[in-house]
């Protein structure tokens, strides 16, 4: 049953409308996938314009709520990952108090001579060596981000021997090398997919996706890993 748009009060008519769109999803009357009304359906039903309707619609649309098949319609969109951009707590405990279930599969770990750019980042000699860790992150099984760390195997020694896909890597950083994640500095960007990563993240090449890299800092104030992450833009929300 439809609520009661109010056209006496300041609040525009389209905004009211988004709102009780937002409640119908939010409510599970809607699932993901659902194909939501057409524009001249809920026109009748609500008693305005079909221009209302779209402006509503669009709204959810730019909210990333609903998404707009070309000749197909509009349907409801999977909800967004929340995370916050300062976080430093690990990706498997962010995704399990949002009561998700973190998964990862480890696409690449090999240990190269650190680069003068990543000697200067982890602030370790040049030629030493740094372990690259890179591994598919998954929701619910579904694959959201691909994660590449970096870390010098002098502090960790054995790291790329560890089991990374059923553990948590900040885990073992902690019990094993004394490591323990205190701050970070992070940038973020919009990125276009490229086909290796459109591949294994399943989404269409080109793609819009976000790109954070960070320099994580240990108690002791010191670099103890510098991370990329790809990151779908259609699944992800960041809160700053």
């Amino acid at each position: 049953m439809k609520n009661i748009l109010d056209p006496a009060i300041s609040t525009p008519l389209y905004v009211q409308l988004a709102e009780q769109f937002r409640e119908l999803i939010q409510s599970d009357q809607l699932q993901f996938g659902d194909r939501f009304p057409a524009e001249l359906d809920l026109a009748a039903e609500y008693g305005v314009s079909r221009i209302t309707v779209r402006k509503a619609i669009e709204d959810l649309v730019n909210d990333g709520i609903l998404a707009r098949r070309q000749g197909k319609g509009t349907f409801v969109s999977k909800p967004k990952i929340e995370r916050e951009l300062v976080n430093v707590t690990s990706f498997t405990d962010r995704m399990q108090a949002r009561g998700m279930i973190a998964g990862a599969k480890s696409m690449d770990i090999k240990v190269t001579p650190a680069s003068p750019k990543m000697a200067l980042l982890l602030g370790v000699p040049e030629n030493s060596g740094i372990a690259e860790i890179q591994r598919l992150r998954l929701i619910n099984d579904e694959p959201v981000s691909l994660e590449t760390s970096y870390l010098s195997v002098e502090r960790c020694p054995g790291i790329q021997h560890e089991n990374l896909i059923d553990q948590s890597l900040y885990q073992i950083l902690d019990k094993r090398y004394g490591l323990r994640p205190a701050y970070s500095s992070k940038t973020l960007e919009l990125v276009y997919a490229s086909p290796s990563e459109s591949r294994l993240l399943n989404t269409a090449k080109g793609a819009s996706m976000f790109l954070m890299t960070a320099l994580v800092y240990s108690e002791q104030r010191q670099v103890m890993e510098y991370v990329k992450i790809i990151s779908r833009g259609d699944r992800f929300r960041f809160q700053m």
